[in-house]
């Protein structure tokens, strides 16, 4: 048996209730290295994180989560940076080299919204006490980090640091990690963020979804009211923002080109249709 170097009274403590596999694993290996890291994988709507897990609970240092880094690379990155945290250095102070290939890292304090939201083994293991996190914050190959000139978007990253205002990154990343949200499952085969034509009244939520087609000329998904377009111009919007509104429409998800569907009311069944004039 592996010596149990970095057990706790936290880790005796849930030795001492019913544990299953995985949860039996996550505390040998905080006994054992110090320190558990967890991956969240990617999904056609967000990208992977990983974080922590035991830092802060026998050395009481903060738990580090990256976001959008391939699984081997942040395991090395998060095992690294624990270990120099343990060694004393203060990961906070100055930019730090031999963590993810040749360039330059940065950490971060991460807002205890994102800790709540993101790193539900960690809230597990402290029960749901609070816990100090850090960002691992990566920069572009050019060692240029988010907020410089030139930055390279390919490497743009979630930044969840107290009090920084949500850009499109930060939001589509807390729905993508939201079950409540249609992207934390995305079902539809078109990306999420796909261009969608929806009429002013469904837009502005004077009329709800009764109609939908999905039109054989260029795959295009409309959603309509009762009122139809109501004879103004359409209006362009994400596919997943009427989604999110209704979850009903999922059950068009396999609305094949060139049909259409039609309801009496939300909640109610829908016929299917297909364009007449589309061959067979």
């Amino acid at each position: 048996m592996a010596e149990q170097r970095y057990a706790t009274e936290r880790t005796a403590l849930l030795r001492g209730t019913a544990l299953n596999e995985r949860e039996q694993k996550a505390v040998s290996d905080i006994e054992t290295f110090g320190c558990t890291v967890i991956h969240i994988q990617s999904t056609t709507s967000g990208p992977s994180w990983s974080y922590t897990i035991g830092a802060f609970d026998n050395c009481g240092k903060p738990e580090i989560i990256a976001i959008g880094l391939e699984q081997e690379t942040a395991h090395f990155l998060l095992n690294e940076a624990v270990e120099q945290l343990r060694n004393g250095i203060d990961l906070l102070r100055g930019r730090h080299r031999e963590m993810v290939d040749e360039v330059e890292c940065e950490f971060r304090p991460v807002d205890p919204k994102w800790t709540e939201h993101l790193m539900g083994w960690a809230n597990w293991y402290y029960g749901n006490a609070p816990y100090p996190a850090i960002q691992a914050v990566y920069p572009d190959l050019e060692n240029r980090f988010p907020e410089d000139s030139g930055f390279n978007d390919r490497f743009q990253q979630p930044l969840l640091q107290p009090n920084l205002v949500f850009t499109n990154v930060e939001q589509d990343f807390w729905v993508s990690a939201d079950p409540a949200s249609s992207l934390f499952n995305w079902k539809f085969p078109d990306h999420p963020h796909t261009r969608v034509f929806l009429s002013a009244a469904v837009h502005s939520g004077t009329e709800l979804v009764t109609y939908v087609s999905h039109d054989i000329e260029d795959g295009a998904w409309q959603f309509l009211g009762d009122g139809m377009s109501g004879g103004g111009p359409p209006v362009i919007s994400c596919f997943h923002h009427p989604i999110d509104k209704d979850r009903s429409l999922e059950d068009l998800v396999d609305l094949p080109l060139g049909w259409w569907a039609e309801r009496a009311a939300p909640g109610q069944p829908w016929t299917r249709h297909k364009d007449e004039s589309v061959p067979e």
